[in-house]
């Protein structure tokens, strides 16, 4: 579950808004998504910091480009929030 700070971080909201509103980071409802902790190697792509062997760690694939994204979880979790905030963005968000 993310915690209250994560999804009350009004800092974290705009800077996941305005990698969206930039395409920076897409709108989609992934089609899978792997979950496991994390291992300090890769970073999170909506607040920039690692993602550690004691947090969630969750991988998708932007399938508009073939990237990987990876989030820490709570992050995974605001970021879908402010995808379904955007006007007419739908359930088809890409």
């Amino acid at each position: 579950m993310p915690t209250e700070s994560q999804l009350q971080n009004g800092a974290l909201r705009v800077r996941i808004r305005q990698l969206v509103e930039s395409r920076q980071l897409p709108c989609l409802v992934p089609k899978h998504i792997a979950a496991g902790y994390g291992s300090s190697k890769h970073v999170c792509i909506a607040c920039d910091d690692p993602i550690t062997n004691a947090q969630v760690e969750y991988e998708i694939q932007d399938d508009t480009d073939g990237r990987r994204l990876t989030f820490h979880f709570g992050c995974y979790v605001v970021w879908q929030l402010e995808c379904a905030r955007l006007p007419g963005e739908g359930s088809t968000r890409q």
